[in-house]
């Protein structure tokens, strides 16, 4: 008898846990009879952008799952792009260049980490403030809206991101990486200590710190693979562009927390997946997809993800205080 009754309260919290994944074929099937022309080709496009895009959204999923948030993602992509470009000019190897932006992303996520955990800065004005410092490095290194690597590294630049395994446009460098990065998270979530010790430190930090976790060094680290991930989103896209112009990390915080927030990240910590960013980040990019692929500009865009994610936060809210 038990066991009935358990079924359907699992089946209840799995729909819960995971309604993004719902909205994700919603919204293919409504684009496919919709969306003139809307095929195999534009989820091809959709899945290289939301790979290249779902590098910055796992690394704030990280930093979000311990109840914090960090707002300079976009432009320690943007940082991390300039350096791979700089350092390729200046080595002509792009395995050094795309080492040291992941170095100098290890760095900006070490700062904010540290800003907030050992100073004891509030988050949202930690990374605030680093935000600018990183946004000043950017406009300076691209003081005529644009850096370009030389001719002769162009190729292997550009090559990064182009490149196909067997000549499958499904098999991508770029969305080859981002699975297997989500692959090693799913791990490291859910069979490592780290792992459990991110979602104790979001839901509950004063029960871990006596459970023997150390929340900051876990926060810290939190902050530190975000800068990690930004630095790999840099490197692809300044690949993907073959360069890097100073508008490069603009948007991306509100994209990554959105993708986040609707994909099932809890904004107090504690709980998400890695099936909640992917599929968050699905979303956003089939509805950009499907908007441009209708001629609607921007805006609509916006308006459409903004939308639905406040009913989402709304339908939240709601199931929080029927639970409470």
């Amino acid at each position: 008898m038990k066991e009935n009754i358990a079924a359907p309260r699992r089946f209840k919290r799995l729909i819960a846990d995971y309604n993004s994944v719902a909205i994700v074929l919603v919204l293919l099937i409504i684009a496919s009879f919709v969306v003139d022309g809307f095929n195999g080709k534009s989820i091809n496009t959709i899945l290289i952008q939301a790979s290249l895009y779902g590098f910055v959204a796992l690394g704030l999923a990280l930093v979000m799952i311990t109840g914090n948030i960090d707002l300079s993602v976009g432009y320690q992509v943007c940082t991390a792009a300039i350096v791979c470009v700089l350092v390729l000019n200046a080595t002509g190897s792009m395995i050094v260049a795309a080492l040291a932006a992941l170095v100098v992303g290890m760095l900006t996520g070490s700062i904010n980490g540290l800003v907030v955990t050992k100073i004891g800065v509030n988050p949202l004005i930690a990374t605030i403030a680093t935000n600018y410092i990183y946004k000043g490095f950017s406009y300076y290194f691209t003081e005529n809206g644009a850096l370009s690597p030389l001719k002769e590294n162009k190729d292997a630049l550009k090559g990064l991101a182009k490149a196909q395994l067997f000549d499958t446009k499904w098999l991508t460098v770029t969305i080859i990486i981002f699975v297997v990065v989500l692959a090693l998270m799913y791990f490291l979530l859910y069979k490592t200590r780290f792992g459990n010790a991110l979602y104790i430190t979001g839901d509950n930090p004063e029960a871990g710190a006596f459970a023997g976790i150390n929340t900051k060094n876990t926060t810290f680290m939190a902050f530190l693979l975000c800068g990690l991930f930004c630095a790999c989103a840099g490197v692809l896209f300044a690949s993907d562009s073959s360069g890097v112009t100073y508008t490069l990390g603009e948007g991306k915080d509100v994209f990554a927390i959105s993708a986040c927030v609707i994909g099932g990240i809890k904004m107090v910590g504690g709980k998400g997946t890695m099936i909640n960013v992917l599929s968050g980040v699905l979303i956003m990019r089939i509805i950009s997809k499907a908007l441009d692929m209708l001629l609607l500009p921007q805006q609509w865009s916006n308006f459409v993800s903004g939308t639905l994610l406040i009913v989402i936060l709304l339908v939240d809210a709601l199931s929080s205080r029927r639970k409470t």
